[in-house]
């Protein structure tokens, strides 16, 4: 009877320790488990953004080449051409030795032609034009600004009203009046600039300078010399 009623004794008091550190091992992990980020996650979305870097990196370089080659080929800043097209003094074709009267008005016309070989607009400022007769300055003109299209030729046209007299102090007039040839001299300034998908500007000055005989009879022209110079 004293057997039956003893106790039955309790497991050692260490296994019992390291079962429940086993438990508290479980639920630590199980713990990790369930606040821990994904790492696949973070790993396909690190791949995505690289991705998406490298593509939009090749595709700015790759328009940025282009733009170049355009701006150093197809759009490339050209110098524009002018030409004189022609110079008249309309009202000296009736005069004669004979009927010199100093306030008789004369209109002397000058027609300059701008031709634009760039793939863009070329826009000019005031243009002026400066009318010599043996190397003084008998009537000066100005033409607003103007807009000369792309690969297009612009006309430009100036009238000057001067008087008989501003002919007449000169010596050699009457000389030249006899022959019905007047020879003049035309100094012509236009500056304007080009731009290019407003990133590639060039401001661009143009000198004209012509001499040429005026016909008195026909209002035409002959031994036409005229130098250009430009700059930037």
């Amino acid at each position: 009877m004293a057997n039956r009623d003893q106790e039955t004794p309790l497991a050692p008091e260490a296994h019992r320790i390291a079962m429940n550190v086993s438990d508290n091992t479980n639920n630590n992990d199980n713990n990790n488990n369930r606040f821990s980020p994904p790492i696949k996650d973070e790993k396909r979305n690190r791949s995505r953004c690289l991705k998406c870097c490298g593509c939009t990196t090749i595709v700015l370089t790759v328009l940025g080449v282009t733009i170049l080659i355009l701006a150093l080929t197809v759009f490339k800043a050209k110098d524009p051409k002018v030409n004189l097209n022609y110079v008249r003094i309309k009202g000296l074709e009736t005069v004669t030795a004979i009927n010199l009267v100093p306030n008789t008005n004369l209109t002397i016309e000058v027609e300059l032609s701008i031709k634009n070989p760039n793939a863009v607009a070329f826009k000019f400022k005031n243009v002026t034009t400066g009318i010599y007769y043996d190397n003084v300055l008998i009537g000066e003109a100005y033409n607003p600004k103007g807009t000369a299209k792309a690969n297009k030729t612009f006309r430009v046209k100036v009238t000057v009203d001067v008087l008989l007299q501003s002919f007449l102090r000169i010596p050699r007039f009457l000389g030249d009046l006899a022959a019905r040839e007047v020879p003049v001299t035309t100094r012509s300034n236009i500056r304007g600039k080009v731009e290019i998908i407003e990133i590639i500007k060039k401001t661009v000055g143009v000198k004209l300078n012509c001499a040429l005989t005026v016909t008195l009879a026909d209002q035409n022209y002959k031994d036409l010399d005229c130098k250009r110079s430009v700059s930037i």
